[in-house]
């Protein structure tokens, strides 16, 4: 009898573990995965919003596929415990791929080259990459919550009282996995050690189940029939029987064939709330971009607000559970009905909501500082942002959230062993692939962000009428009733909010908005008269104001390098820096990349007389691609090729300020081909540009700073450099500017005078200390990101941070340091000559 309590000790300990520790770890590790690959697969697909919601259905998706397996193997008389311990193990070394996706893909480009790249076989490649990087260690993943929950009801335990909160668990270990990836993890070990590090969590979770079922299988042959419980007839039975005998009397008690809900319902509903759940998601993703910046703690905050209101869904139910004395089938039926119908109502709310927790959209960052505070820290800025999803669509949320769960257990009165729930868990996947791909694809981009909610409130007043259809059709009409009067409200509500915050100060008017898979552009117009392309209510994408300025971007570096028969611009905006060469005589071939489709539709449509025909001209080719990807494609191709003004803070967008980059930009030059990279230095600090400079100068020693605009407020700096790393000769760059028309030089008061736009030479020691920045270690995005979110936008406020962007007093202060890393490219009297040569070509043009 001792060891027989011994044992049944060590079952408890076993089961509390198996129940509260390894699930919290498991699911931790789980969501760490998914927002990796969230970012890592920016590399592979591009800086675009849509990534997040392709990875999130390929997840879910994943997942469905992993649940349907484990239910093939519900009778297998191997040990639950013992594939779990597969499950994880196998999670830890199909998640590798992602941590090194760069070192297997980026050859591909190169092999097939620029053409197959933009065809459908490029886009059929990335496909099949993604699906390789996410489906594998996903389909591992849906295995170890059915098996979490069958090796729990091995030990004794019973489904009903169990299974919802391992998934509570489970989930509440996604929400901490997220935060601390987010917070900590990612600035501290860049994106592939935080990978191999969540890669390591399950491989101790694998290791401590591996363990569990030595212990038990071990302890279990041993005290075989010990364990089991006397009946009053002098019978006995497994603790399993027992929980089939008491299931099955409960259901004979409390269930009729009038109550009893069929499998095909329960399968049917599991698939709308995934679907449901997923398009809320999304939808709320595209929602507080409108007032976030985008990065992957907008991400991790969103997804831990997801998963953390399912969790308490999963909780809620669980505890009416364990309180109830009967669990009537008719009442989860219809309280089912009434979740979906609170959840119709309030996605209906969710842009209002928005609109009135960002007083009027108002950005995060300056509604702080409006507010007379400051965003501390890391930490607190990821609790701003999952205060405002809470606040949006929190109760959209939790309505939808408790479906799934109550449907575990509705499935588990006459499913003790655990089996259906793997099916449930496979159609609820499959359905948010669904919802995911039809509102990231679709539905967004054709009737916006506000009318998508508006939509997805009708697909749920259409499950509940068909669901009350079959008991009661007088209820249904009356329910299809009173919630389309909720829509027809939410309609009208959603219809008459803006897109541009109406606080905004400067005297913007929106002269049309377009919708896209990768945002809200507002085609806006200044009083100035002049047009631009803002975008998400959050940054400027290009305007016609500054066309001067723009052309700049392309026709300096030509001048460098005048005798380039083959030009890229690595993006295209509003296409008016790609036409900086449409005035010179003879102008070469200019090949623009773009990433978004709706950037090139609304070029071509808004800006075309500003960019002087450049869309029209023959030799000129617009590319939508990725530029990271193109020009790893493009080798020895060009003789110039121009970086736009990324924004470092963007979400992935630090990816084209990485070594990586430099070096595939390198190979797809001409021998003596040259590049440029512009940086928006008033977005920068000097650690930042630092890193920036000394990444480009391991790939191009020979690195010239060049100045695009020399304005202390808004200061645009390039760095400029040569493949055959030949030296820049005074002759040579005294020839430079023959070819730029006079009147554009009489326009242009930068051009006109040489020492404003050459700083100097790179010196070869200058930077040797300084980090550079990885696709591995996102040092630029990381720490430019965080910047940009910490940095104390208040007026008349004490200084807040040692550092500033480089503008203003800064640049200044700046520019002085910046004199001690270069040398001369011109001995003054060059100087001297270029300027007359300048003024030569001034006074003909008189």
């Amino acid at each position: 009898m001792a060891e027989s309590a011994a044992f049944r000790n060590r079952l408890s300990w076993t089961t509390l573990l198996l129940i509260l520790v390894l699930p919290f770890l498991s699911g931790a590790a789980a969501l760490s995965h998914e927002l990796l690959w969230t970012r890592r697969l920016v590399d592979l697909l591009g800086a675009t919003d849509w990534v997040v919601g392709r990875v999130l259905g390929l997840f879910f998706f994943g997942i469905s596929l992993g649940g349907y397996l484990a239910t093939l193997q519900s009778q297998s008389k191997t040990a639950a415990i013992f594939r779990l311990s597969l499950a994880e193990a196998a999670i830890a070394l199909l998640a590798l791929p992602a941590a090194f996706l760069p070192v297997w893909t980026d050859w591909i480009w190169t092999a097939i080259g620029t053409d197959v790249l933009v065809s459908w076989q490029g886009m059929a490649i990335k496909s099949l990459a993604t699906i390789l990087v996410v489906m594998p260690p996903a389909i591992a993943m849906g295995f170890t919550l059915p098996l979490f929950i069958r090796a729990a009801t091995d030990l004794g335990s019973s489904v009903a009282s169990i299974g919802v909160w391992i998934y509570a668990i489970n989930t509440l270990g996604g929400v901490f996995g997220l935060w601390l990836t987010s917070t900590c993890l990612v600035g501290w070990l860049g994106a592939q050690g935080t990978m191999m590090f969540t890669s390591g969590v399950n491989v101790v979770v694998a290791f401590a189940v591996w363990r569990l079922h030595l212990s038990t299988s071990h302890q279990t042959s041993n005290q075989t029939g010990q364990s089991d419980h006397e009946t009053k007839d002098g019978k006995s039975k497994t603790s399993n029987e027992l929980s089939h005998s008491n299931v099955d009397s409960r259901n004979n008690t409390l269930s009729t064939p009038n109550t009893k809900v069929s499998r095909q319902s329960l399968l049917v509903l599991s698939f709308v709330s995934g679907f449901i759940v997923l398009s809320l998601e999304i939808l709320l993703l595209k929602l507080i971009s409108l007032v976030v910046p985008g990065s992957y703690h907008t991400t991790s905050a969103l997804l831990a607000n997801v998963i953390l209101i399912l969790a308490l869904g999963s909780g809620l139910i669980s505890f009416t559970n364990a309180v109830s004395a009967t669990r009537n089938l008719a009442k989860n039926w219809l309280f089912i009905a009434a979740a979906l119908l609170g959840a119709a109502i309030f996605i209906c709310l969710c842009p209002v909501f928005l609109f009135e927790t960002s007083d009027k959209l108002i950005s995060i960052r300056y509604l702080q500082s409006l507010n007379g505070h400051t965003i501390d820290s890391v930490g607190h800025y990821w609790a701003l942002v999952f205060w405002l999803v809470a606040m949006s669509g929190g109760l959209a949320l939790f309505f939808s959230g408790l479906v799934f769960p109550s449907l575990l257990t509705l499935s588990s009165d006459d499913d003790p062993s655990g089996a259906k729930i793997g099916w449930l868990l496979a159609v609820n996947g499959i359905g948010g692939l669904i919802g995911t791909e039809l509102f990231n694809l679709v539905l967004i981009g054709t009737f916006g962000i506000y009318q998508g909610f508006v939509l997805l409130a009708i697909i749920v007043l259409v499950t509940i009428a068909a669901m009350l259809w079959q008991t009661s059709r007088g209820l249904s009409v009356v329910v299809a009733m009173a919630l389309s009067t909720i829509v027809f409200i939410g309609h009208r509500t959603s219809k008459d909010l803006p897109y541009l915050s109406p606080r905004v100060k400067s005297g913007l008017d929106v002269q049309a908005t377009h919708f896209g898979k990768d945002g809200v552009w507002l085609i806006v117009e200044k009083p100035s008269k002049s047009i631009g392309i803002m975008v998400n209510n959050q940054y400027f994408l290009g305007g016609s104001g500054g066309a001067v300025t723009q052309r700049r971007q392309l026709l300096l570096p030509w001048a460098l390098q005048p005798d380039a028969k083959s030009v890229c611009c690595l993006g295209l905006a509003t296409g008016i820096t790609a036409s900086g060469l449409e005035k010179i005589e003879n102008p070469p071939a200019v090949t623009a990349v773009e990433l978004s489709s709706n950037v090139v539709r609304l070029a071509r449509q808004y800006f075309d007389k500003d960019t002087n025909g450049f869309f029209d001209r023959q030799n000129n080719d617009v590319v939508v691609e990725d530029a990271r990807t193109y020009v790893a494609a493009a080798t020895n191709q060009y003789d110039l090729i121009v970086g736009d003004l990324y924004r470092p803070h963007g979400a992935g967008e630090g990816r084209l300020f990485s070594l990586e980059h430099f070096l595939n930009v390198r190979r797809a030059l001409t021998e003596d081909g040259t590049y440029c990279q512009w940086l928006p230095i008033y977005q920068l600090d000097e650690a930042n540009w630092r890193t920036i400079a000394a990444t480009f100068q391991k790939a191009f020693p020979k690195t010239v700073v060049l100045y695009a605009d020399p304005d202390a407020n808004y200061p645009i700096v390039g760095l400029m450099g040569r493949k055959s790393d030949r030296k820049w000769e005074p002759q040579q760059l005294l020839s430079c500017f023959d070819r730029i028309p006079a009147d554009t030089l009489q326009r242009d008061p930068v051009l006109k005078d040489a020492k404003t736009f050459i700083a100097g030479v790179l010196k070869e020691e200058a930077l040797a200390q300084q980090k550079i920045n990885t696709l591995d270690n996102l040092r630029v995005e990381i720490s430019s990101g965080n910047f940009w979110i910490l940095k104390d936008l208040r007026k008349n406020r004490k200084q807040h941070y040692e550092t500033e962007f480089l503008s203003g007093r800064h640049m200044i202060e700046f520019n002085r340091r910046l004199k001690e890393l270069v040398d001369p490219v011109l001995p003054p009297k060059y100087f001297q000559q270029l300027e007359a040569k300048i003024k030569s070509q001034l006074s003909k043009r008189k």
